[in-house]
C-alpha cells in the first residue's frame, strides 16, 4: 500500500509539474506574441514620427515665405492628424504595457495636439502664434527625429520620453 501511495503522489507531482511548465510556456508565448504585435502596430505609424520630424522647419519655410492663411491652415492640420496617430499609439502602448515612458510620450503628444488645435485661428493670429511657438516646435524637430529612430517601442529611452514631456509642457506654458 506505501508504495502505491509514493506511486501515485510521483503521478501526481509529474503531472502537477508537467501542467506547470506547461502553463508557464504558454504565458512566455502569449507575452511575446503581444509584445511582437504592439511592435508591429508601433511601426505602422512610424510615418508620423517622421513627417513631424519636419514640422518646425516647414512653418518656418512657410512663415519666412508669407505662404497664405490657407496653406498654413493645412499643414496644421496635417501635423495635427499625425500628432493624433502618435498620440493614440502611445496611449494603446501605454495601456497594455504599463510602461512608463510610454505614458509620458502620450501626454506629451495630446498637450502638442491641443497646442495645435488651439493654433487654429483667424487669419494674422495663426501667424503670430505659429511665430511665438516656432522655436519650440523646431525642437519637437529634433525630437521627432530621434523617436523616428527606433525600430520597437522597447528601445525608445526613458531619456527621450523624458525630454517629449518637458518639451510639451513648456509649450503648452507659453501658451502653445
Amino acid at each position: 500500500m506505501g508504495s502505491e501511495m509514493k506511486k501515485s503522489g510521483s503521478f501526481i507531482l509529474m503531472v502537477l509539474l508537467l501542467i506547470s511548465v506547461f502553463s508557464t510556456y504558454s504565458w512566455w508565448k502569449a507575452e511575446k506574441e503581444k509584445k511582437e504585435v504592439l511592435a508591429e502596430f508601433y511601426w505602422k505609424f512610424q510615418t508620423s514620427s517622421i513627417e513631424l520630424s519636419y514640422m518646425g522647419g516647414t512653418f518656418e519655410y512657410l512663415l519666412r515665405n508669407n505662404a497664405s492663411y490657407e496653406v498654413l491652415l493645412l499643414y496644421l492640420d496635417i501635423y495635427y492628424f499625425h500628432v493624433r496617430n502618435l498620440y493614440w499609439t502611445f496611449g494603446i502602448l501605454a495601456a497594455y504595457t504599463n510602461e512608463q515612458k510610454f505614458r509620458k510620450l502620450n501626454a506629451a503628444l495630446v498637450d502638442l495636439s491641443v497646442a495645435l488645435n488651439h493654433m487654429r485661428k483667424p487669419p494674422g493670429e495663426l501667424q503670430e502664434d505659429l511665430k511665438k511657438n516656432l522655436e519650440t516646435l523646431k525642437r519637437f524637430d529634433d525630437l521627432f527625429k530621434e523617436l523616428s529612430k527606433y525600430n520597437t517601442p522597447w528601445e525608445i529611452p526613458d531619456e527621450l520620453a523624458d525630454e517629449f514631456f518637458k518639451l510639451s509642457e513648456e509649450l503648452m506654458k507659453n501658451g502653445g
